[in-house]
């Protein structure tokens, strides 16, 4: 029980109101509607308001103590009327609403005023009974237990159930939405949890051309996950790239597992090995076989008008048997380091545009497990003590008529000199259409893109998303490098314009034509030469 207490005036100050406040509380009852005194009556009477000197709050408990006092503190003193209480009533109960209690009420029990001392009723109601329906392939109590806001007897509070849904709804394949109605237990609300789920596993398939030069043109690349190892949400996975046409070319494999741990936080542990015995650059290139052992520990960040973002520390093992060509002779040149990295990722989501960020700082401690000769044999004044910044922003806007402009900007700064796993690749899908992938590397570096995309061509219906769009392009980037060789191209420019065409049917079958037309020469591409790349991809 509450007590909110307004000490009472001297007689000096108010006489009359004092010697007229027993006679007004005898006659003065409450009920859970509002007092039962007759309106007439009082009106006959002309009895002046009355002296309410304290709020006596019964039943308040997820409350506390200075918010009950903050809602009614208003309406205590002299000249109170009937109205006062109830809007004291009201009050109380819209500051419970406020801090998301929406199911607790607030009466005005029958009572009898005396000493100005009025009763407030709360009535905390509880959730009598959670159940789960339509779930076929999450095991229903483990979906309770990520509910906690909503569990039996528990006095639900819906800032607290809105988080517990969101992340509920954030498992791949599993859409939850709740309904409330009046518990078949007198006092109790109940509530169920409606469940859409879809079978936990995922997998995809994809051909494409994003070759890079002396390879072959062709690559397959296919990913497999679960997303609910242990009916704990965990995700195990695995994937993999290679050229079908020459192994050699390209092989790489990777893996990963994802542990959700307590709150917005999960834990990631993945692997990547990768092997390439062709040169892709020609002249001075490293080439050769590698593993990169990681680990994440990321957190999603609170949603906030539209905007989903989280961020995530990592370290990772980085491992490369590396055969560094000059002059078609070979020179070994294995590294180990052990960089840290910070990432930050942002999606802002609007009715008619979106926008998405990620920014991730990468450094490398000074003897942290490695030796500076390796890094110097692997690049020329390359060392042990790098660091990099890497950023990406991307715009996509609707227009009139169905129209859509896309834009972005990414690019990398560097501390010095990085050896080639650590730079910025110009060329390709991704930055600078027209180019084969990885065209050119650089430790600084710039790449902008616009797109203009016509109205979609098929419409969505209720068995999936289904979306086909041109488009017309303009690319461009910008590569440096630090301390170069004599003789080494220290400066790199890439641009292209030119059109393609997207689609994705029924969510599962998706696809892209592009056709880039060079304006600059170079590596191996010339001015004018048209580079047509392909993509199709089926997943379920």
């Amino acid at each position: 029980m509450f007590a909110v207490k307004l000490p009472l005036p001297s007689p000096n100050r108010f006489p009359r109101l004092l010697q007229q406040l027993p006679a007004l509380a005898a006659g003065l009852w409450m009920t859970s509607a509002g007092f039962a005194q007759s309106q007439e009556a009082a009106a006959s009477e002309h009895a002046p308001g009355m002296y309410i000197t304290e709020y006596r709050v019964l039943g308040a408990k997820k409350l506390d103590r200075r918010s009950v006092e903050k809602a009614v503190y208003p309406f205590l003193g002299p000249e109170r009327t009937p109205e006062d209480v109830d809007a004291a009533r009201a009050a109380l109960e819209k500051a419970y609403k406020d801090a998301g209690y929406s199911t607790v009420s607030v009466l005005i029990p029958q009572q009898k005023v005396k000493k100005g001392v009025v009763l407030l009723q709360v009535s905390e109601i509880t959730v009598g009974r959670l159940r789960v329906h339509g779930s076929r392939y999450h095991d229903i109590e483990r979906l309770k237990q990520k509910a906690p806001s909503m569990a039996e007897g528990v006095v639900p509070n819906f800032n607290d159930v809105n988080r517990d849904i969101i992340a509920l709804n954030k498992h791949a394949g599993l859409r939850v939405t709740p309904s409330l109605r009046a518990g078949v237990i007198p006092g109790t609300v109940d509530i169920d949890l409606s469940v859409e789920d879809e079978l936990p596993l995922k997998g995809s398939l994809e051909v494409n051309n994003r070759y890079n030069a002396n390879t072959t043109p062709w690559r397959v690349s296919g990913s497999l996950s679960y997303s609910n190892l242990w009916q704990l949400g965990h995700t195990i996975g695995g994937s993999f790239q290679i050229a079908p046409e020459r192994l050699e070319d390209a092989r790489v494999y990777s893996a990963y597992y994802l542990a959700p741990l307590t709150g917005p936080w999960s834990l990631l542990l993945q692997g990547t090995k990768q092997d390439s015995d062709v040169s892709t650059l020609g002249g001075a290139a490293v080439v050769g076989r590698g593993e990169i052992i990681g680990l994440r520990l990321r957190a999603t960040l609170p949603e906030k008008d539209g905007l989903y973002h989280s961020i995530s520390f990592g370290l990772d093992r980085k491992s490369f048997e590396q055969d560094l060509i000059v002059a078609g002779q070979a020179i070994s040149s294995p590294v180990t380091y052990y960089p840290l990295s910070l990432d930050y990722s942002a999606t802002w989501l609007e009715k008619t545009h979106s926008t998405d960020l990620s920014a991730s700082v990468v450094l490398q401690i000074p003897r942290f497990g490695t030796e500076s000769e390796q890094f110097n044999t692997s690049r020329f004044n390359a060392n042990d003590g790098f660091s990099y910044f890497r950023g990406d922003l991307s715009h996509t806007h609707d227009l009139p008529g169905g129209l859509e402009a896309f834009a972005k900007i990414q690019g990398q700064l560097s501390s010095g000199p990085l050896i080639n796993n650590e730079q910025l690749a110009g060329g390709g899908l991704t930055t600078v259409r027209g180019y084969l992938e990885s065209t050119s590397l650089g430790d600084n570096g710039a790449f902008a893109t616009l797109e203009l995309r016509s109205p979609s061509l098929l419409k969505s219906g209720d068995e999936g998303k289904s979306e086909w769009r041109f488009h017309i392009f303009a690319d461009a980037g910008y590569l440096n490098i630090d301390s170069p060789l004599p003789e080494q191209d220290a400066n790199f420019t890439l641009a292209s314009v030119g059109a393609g065409t997207r689609f994705r049917i029924l969510n599962h079958l998706s696809g892209s034509l592009d056709a880039g037309l060079p304006l600059i020469q170079q590596g191996v591409t010339d001015v004018g030469e048209l580079l047509i790349s392909v993509r199709f991809m089926a997943d379920f």
